[in-house]
């Protein structure tokens, strides 16, 4: 959290502090003319704290270390990644040039999405993807905020270093971090453990970044977060062609949600995804509702 007190200001600063739960904090959300609102893992805090559009520009400037142009092209992805690996979402008017954006001006909101990993938190399911010392392509499915990431991040981190008492071997683990949140990357440094033997692409598509690390790394497992894209499918499908595993994560509430989108129905059809895990905020994010393994027979069968 120190790294995000110190692009805020002062008073909201001292503000957050008083809520006394710093370390449950998850997002601080900020919208011109309205109040702060910060969210921890169990309630949302709305502060007595109207942010105004100085606060907005003066965390830029910060961020920016006084140079707003250094940062443009994160603007125009929408977000910034900072020290700590913090990411700063970002909403304004978009500026369109031929259907690229080129520019986010009257920048009127950010949403501070504090990094955190959860350590273990992957230990309930290994033995359902892993199984006689090897790991099974896996597709882990939720709506958003329920913690896939979280789950996919520790997975990684698991395979990569190894686990013994299921008999895997350290496996080499190419990341595509498309956004730099998994493993909270700034200026090309990993802030979150992704694992000894895990190599990451960041500030790359998800589609382009498979086919370069599987053609480039000689990696055993290529990992990235919510896929979704034609073209994400056709790199899966090219990755499976070269032999590397799979552990992937995408929205949705249901196998069905997931099997509508196109191309993905094929990617159930052949199996490609040995185990499917769903998650929601049942019982708080990363509430494991059904987990599901291919039968021989190719029928799903639940296992949860």
């Amino acid at each position: 959290m120190e790294e995000i007190y110190k692009v805020l200001p002062e008073i909201l600063t001292q503000k957050i502090k008083n809520i006394g739960s710093n370390t449950g904090i998850s997002e601080i959300r900020l919208r011109v003319n309205k109040n702060c609102i910060v969210i921890t893992s169990s309630i949302e805090i709305v502060l007595e704290y109207i942010v105004s559009l100085k606060d907005i520009l003066d965390i830029l400037i910060k961020v920016s270390k006084n140079s707003i142009y250094s940062i443009q092209n994160d603007i125009n992805n929408g977000f910034i990644v900072i020290n700590g690996g913090h990411r700063i979402g970002i909403c304004g008017e978009a500026v369109v040039l031929d259907g690229n954006i080129k520019n986010i001006k009257n920048i009127n909101s950010l949403n501070i999405r504090v990094a955190h990993q959860i350590i273990g938190c992957a230990d309930k399911i290994l033995t359902q993807i892993i199984e006689d010392g090897i790991f099974y392509n896996t597709l882990i499915v939720s709506p958003p905020g329920c913690g896939k990431t979280t789950l996919l991040r520790d997975i990684i981190r698991q395979i990569s270093n190894g686990v013994d008492y299921l008999k895997l071997k350290g496996l080499n683990v190419g990341l595509v971090d498309e956004r730099g949140e998994i493993a909270s990357v700034c200026n090309g440094i990993c802030n979150l453990d992704v694992g000894l033997r895990t190599d990451v692409m960041s500030n790359i598509s998800k589609s382009k970044g498979i086919e370069m690390i599987t053609r480039s790394m000689g990696v055993n497992v290529i990992a990235t977060d919510e896929i979704g894209t034609t073209d994400d499918v056709k790199a899966i499908n090219y990755a499976v062609c070269s032999g590397v595993s799979l552990i992937f994560t995408a929205h949705g509430n249901s196998i069905k949600d997931i099997s509508l989108k196109e191309g993905f129905d094929k990617l159930l059809e052949n199996n490609i995804f040995r185990n499917l895990i769903i998650l929601s905020n049942k019982n708080g994010p990363g509430t494991i509702e059904k987990m599901y393994k291919l039968n021989n027979d190719d029928k799903l069968k639940n296992v949860s």
